[in-house]
């Protein structure tokens, strides 16, 4: 009797195992099952070492309710087969995560890391048409970029991305209000004069944007969903902190450096020029001198104006007190931005001790490049280092477009 239980046992525990290595199970019913396993471990353990065990039926009895308990996730499995295709299965499961992670390792380059996921994939039951391997993804790893752009891409989606390599942008450098610009009436026997239209132009061309981090293989992690986690946060944080910083402000290296980002046109500026009003701010109300700003922007369409300033200015254009003895009650963000005329106000401390705010229309901000917002994962293995080395890039550049379409105030 003991030996033919055992035998049972043997068989309960590899179905089990078996059940452990499909990829549609959740992590909840995978913990179940391995908990399952280790008690039925236990228990052939304890017959194996009390003997002629006296305990035997109530065993049996333990038994048949872990393996009632693994039937109802095999059952559900069997139904959610039959009702969902398997790739939708395969990707919404920590396996699918695993074996991502698995052929970011072992690929040295882009091409190598398409061919090991394309063959994971149809492992798996997925067959795909070369070039499409990013649309299959696992749902962690995709929720995990969406969420990270979502949330820290912010205003750099209302730029006017062209989706040209370099782009031309031009104006004319005459006045509408002045005589050669005008229409003209015409008087019988006179000759007609024509406008002559002087055009000048700038050149946006975009650059290579990266940024590279090295994972030494000692490092232990508790997942690889927490290493992929981890690993494309910082790579995707830095690419679009160094971004926004190079359009707002400049990266603020030196014109000299290896690593100058010079591809973006810098919003905040020193001097006005054919795209850009510079003002100071004066001694008097801050108010004023946000929206005299504001309204510098040459915006006869009536297109959105955000705004960029200090957390410290936002509070001081919000307060608003009726007197010296009445208590002082702060107004919400899209109040101030009313206010002063803009459509969104972004506070930032990027500006520093130079600028006071700075004002433009985003729609007239060009981007120029590829995978400006969906920068390009690349990783390799280096053997001299032992490390694993993962590569996050873009080709980005841009520029003011309109003529007048941004303002600086200078801090007084």
């Amino acid at each position: 009797m003991k030996k033919l239980f055992l035998q049972y046992l043997k068989n309960s525990i590899e179905e089990k195992n078996s059940l452990l290595a499909k990829n549609d199970l959740s992590q909840e019913d995978r913990e179940l099952i391995a908990s399952a396993v280790d008690n039925l471990n236990s228990i052939a353990d304890q017959i194996d070492a009390e003997g002629d065990n006296e305990n035997l039926e109530e065993l049996k009895n333990a038994v048949q309710t872990l393996n009632e308990s693994v039937a109802a996730i095999q059952e559900k499995l069997n139904q959610n087969k039959q009702e969902i295709p398997m790739e939708q299965n395969y990707l919404k499961t920590q396996n699918s995560v695993h074996d991502f992670a698995n052929a970011i390792r072992d690929s040295k380059t882009a091409d190598e890391f398409r061919s090991n996921w394309s063959n994971v994939l149809s492992t798996n039951g997925i067959t795909i048409s070369a070039g499409s391997e990013a649309a299959f993804i696992p749902e962690a790893v995709k929720g995990m970029i969406s969420d990270i752009w979502d949330r820290n891409a912010d205003w750099l989606r209302d730029l006017n991305n062209t989706g040209a390599k370099r782009f031309y942008c031009r104006y004319n450098t005459s006045d509408q209000t002045a005589e050669t610009s005008r229409a003209k009436g015409w008087k019988k026997g006179d000759t007609k004069v024509s406008q002559t239209i002087n055009v000048a132009s700038k050149l946006l061309e975009a650059q290579f944007i990266y940024k590279i981090q090295e994972i030494d293989l000692k490092t232990q992690w508790d997942s690889d969903e927490a290493l992929i986690n981890y690993v494309i946060s910082e790579l995707v944080d830095q690419i679009l902190y160094e971004i926004k910083r190079a359009i707002l402000v400049g990266d603020g290296r030196d014109v000299s450096s290896d690593y100058k980002i010079n591809s973006f046109e810098a919003l905040a500026k020193d001097t006005s020029d054919a795209y850009t009003t510079v003002a100071t701010a004066s001694a008097a109300f801050l108010v004023d001198d946000m929206r005299a700003m504001v309204d510098s922007i040459k915006n006869d369409n009536n297109k959105s104006v955000y705004v960029f300033m200090s957390k410290a200015d936002l509070r001081t254009l919000a307060r608003v007190q009726a007197s010296e003895s009445s208590t002082p009650v702060y107004m919400s963000v899209e109040q101030v931005a009313e206010q002063i005329g803009a459509n969104r106000i972004i506070t930032t401390d990027l500006l520093g001790s130079d600028y006071k705010a700075v004002a433009f229309i985003p729609s007239e901000y060009y981007l120029v490049g590829e995978n400006i917002l969906n920068p390009v994962l690349y990783t390799w293995h280096e053997g001299y280092k032992n490390v694993d080395v993962w590569r996050y890039e873009c080709v980005a550049g841009g520029g003011i477009n309109a003529k007048l379409s941004s303002a600086v105030l200078l801090t007084a």
